[in-house]
């Protein structure tokens, strides 16, 4: 066999042996790191807030920014629609689910997360509501603000190291989620 053709053979050799590492090892696992960051992101405990942040806004006017900025947080694979009413400043969420087929603590830890992502994102919105097939979440601005003390607004949330040490981390506090959710939280059955 000719030098050139050897050239040829050892070629193919390294490409196949680059295409069965591609194929066997590199896809299924950046596959698999891929699904794993997923999970993550629906969970107020792991999600990371750097990708919600580019929602921030100061009119709640702007469906398509809620909308993107709500899809990029925890309860984003449940089903839902908006109804915004720009006159009161509220926004409300309407998820195709009853709360009874969510995990309680997870819903607690949600309720927090999300509403104060939602008020932390968007400077003109007075009132949130995460309506539920069989029960409403009705959560306020003024309430938020005076539960995290930060006297130049939630704005000042939009930071990713100072979301995690002022929302993300008391999360781990049972007691904490509770009390925000009796204290803050308008609960009514539908």
């Amino acid at each position: 066999m000719s030098r050139k053709n050897w050239l040829i053979v050892v070629l193919l050799l390294i490409g196949i042996g680059g295409m069965a590492a591609l194929e066997g090892y590199i896809k299924p696992k950046a596959n698999a790191q891929a699904v794993q960051y997923e999970a993550e992101q629906n969970d107020p405990l792991t999600h990371d807030i750097r990708n919600s942040l580019n929602f921030a806004s100061p009119y709640m006017g702007n469906a398509g920014n809620l909308i993107n900025l709500n899809a990029s947080l925890p309860m984003r694979d449940i089903e839902r629609t908006f109804q915004l009413y720009p006159e009161e400043l509220t926004a409300e969420l309407r998820f195709r689910s009853r709360v009874g087929d969510l995990k309680e603590d997870m819903l607690k830890q949600t309720l927090v997360y999300n509403s104060t992502a939602n008020f932390a994102m968007i400077d003109n919105l007075d009132t949130l509501i995460f309506k539920f097939e069989d029960r409403s979440f009705t959560i306020r601005r003024n309430e938020v603000e005076a539960w995290y003390g930060i006297g130049t607004g939630l704005a000042s949330l939009r930071e990713a190291v100072t979301w995690e040490k002022e929302v993300q981390a008391r999360l781990h506090d049972n007691k904490y989620v509770s009390e925000f959710v009796e204290n803050l939280i308008q609960i009514k059955t539908l």
